[in-house]
């Protein structure tokens, strides 16, 4: 049954199918140029000056926009929060491409938790460091603000603050965010390996240096997801969601190099007898990282030879590890599985 709604849409269908025909204009001497529909140029909220690519196929020009998403804010109550709580409500917020994020705080309460070094600082942790102070509230939310790329606190008041994103995200900056993750990842390999075949066990520094690492690793995975939330046109959409799996699937094996530093600063004994498994880990990790920028079944097959070679080692030394290099071991199992894990998601990127 036809409604007038109905009617409207498909009149509006039908103008839209009539419009995609453009008369060419010529301006200047060997210039010729086409209008872009306007139903088009709403939809993908394209600009003058915006970029767009032009893909040449036989006789047929194909055009290319990549939608950026229309202004969006949102209000984040932080009264009665636990930090990991706040955490994840900013992180939700700056990853779905908030423009505007307004913080909503108690302005009688003066100290707030470190946020930045929460974890560190916190059960297990705590063993080994000393508890870093409170802070006030805007002190506190400056040092979240500040582990997020291209955001600033712009105005403050009584109870609250706004902050802002200061620059326009590109798909180039995605590339580049990504890249930056695998290299950041292959540092924490090194770092964690030379840690171990060097015994710095009893040391409370490791800690907070490969902490300090892997928050690269969370910066740019925030930062990837929300410039791919901004952005269509960055990937195909339905190789969205294997992206964004991967990334946060990068995110947990950053995290494991955290769980490896702890269980090596709290060893009394030597740890070096993890070291063969942590490089056999590594070369497995590296060979991801090269199939995930060019696929080969070659290398596939190559991938999953170094998976049955790690599982043989780890089999056959486990029995005869002491408590925290079973701990050590069961960590960078952890990492070889996620790598397992994020291969099967690049496999399936292929069809």
């Amino acid at each position: 049954m036809f409604t007038s709604e109905n009617i409207h849409k498909i009149l509006k269908d039908i103008h839209f199918l009539y419009s995609m025909k453009r008369k060419v204009i010529r301006q200047g001497h060997n210039t010729l140029t086409v209008t872009l529909p306007t139903h088009w140029v709403q939809k993908l909220n394209i600009k003058a000056g915006d970029e767009i690519d032009l893909v040449e196929i036989e006789n047929r020009l194909i055009i290319n926009g990549q939608q950026r998403t229309k202004e969006k804010a949102c209000v984040i109550d932080i009264r009665d929060f636990t930090v990991p709580l706040l955490w994840r409500y900013f992180q939700s917020a700056y990853r779905s491409g908030c423009d505007e994020i307004k913080v909503v705080f108690d302005p009688v309460r003066k100290k707030y938790d470190d946020a930045f070094h929460y974890y560190t600082t916190q059960f297990e942790y705590s063993k080994l460091g000393e508890k870093v102070p409170s802070r006030p509230a805007i002190a506190m939310i400056q040092e979240v603000v500040d582990r997020f790329i291209g955001i600033e606190i712009i105005e403050t008041g009584e109870g609250y603050c706004v902050i802002r994103e200061m620059g326009e995200p590109t798909s180039k900056e995605f590339d580049n965010s990504l890249r930056r993750i695998f290299l950041i990842m292959i540092e924490l390999f090194d770092r964690t390996i030379k840690a171990i075949g060097t015994n710095e066990i009893g040391d409370a520094s490791l800690c907070k240096e490969i902490h300090a690492i892997d928050l690269g690793v969370d910066k740019f995975v925030d930062y990837c997801c929300r410039i791919l939330n901004k952005i269509t046109g960055v990937h195909p959409e339905d190789k969205k969601q294997l992206i964004f799996s991967s990334l946060f699937l990068l995110e947990l094996l950053g995290d494991e190099f955290k769980y490896l530093a702890k269980h090596i600063a709290l060893s009394k004994k030597s740890v070096k007898e993890c070291n063969a498994l942590a490089e056999l880990v590594k070369e497995h990790f590296m060979q991801y990282y090269k199939l995930y920028y060019k696929f080969d079944r070659s290398l596939s097959i190559d991938f999953g030879q170094k998976d049955v070679e790690v599982y043989k080692s780890h089999f056959n030394t486990k029995g005869e590890m002491h408590g925290e290099c079973r701990s050590i071991t069961r960590h960078i199992m952890m990492i070889s599985k996620l790598t397992f894990a994020l291969a099967e998601l690049r496999i399936q990127m292929e069809f």
